[in-house]
């Protein structure tokens, strides 16, 4: 992983995204700012537990693995897509759970 803030950034902007699109479609959330906080936290803790210097959660983190070269050639930016694909799968889990359990009051 990076060593850099610019890992956790690309989490949580992956996150907050696919946090945003689940908590969306599931139409509950706590609106678009709570989608995306949700999302964010979501994206980053699943790169904290997959990171080796952090949790290393290992099943998580040999999922990830799966995604961490897909540009052989450009190693800084298969890494970003590997954090952004991370962040978006913690979001989209965390928006789903949110989208489902924060409900808008009638």
């Amino acid at each position: 992983m990076d060593p850099t803030i610019l890992a956790y950034v690309v989490q949580a902007v992956g996150g907050a995204i696919a946090g945003n699109i689940t908590g969306a479609v599931t139409r509950g959330g706590g609106g678009i700012a709570g989608r995306s906080i949700i999302g964010a936290l979501g994206g980053v803790a699943l790169g904290f537990v997959a990171s080796p210097d952090g949790a290393n959660v290992g099943a998580v983190a040999d999922i990830a693995r799966n995604w961490s070269n897909l540009m052989p050639d450009d190693p800084t930016i298969s890494g970003h897509i590997s954090n952004a694909i991370t962040g978006g799968v913690g979001g989209g889990v965390l928006g789903l759970i949110g989208g489902l359990l924060i409900r808008p009051r009638a």
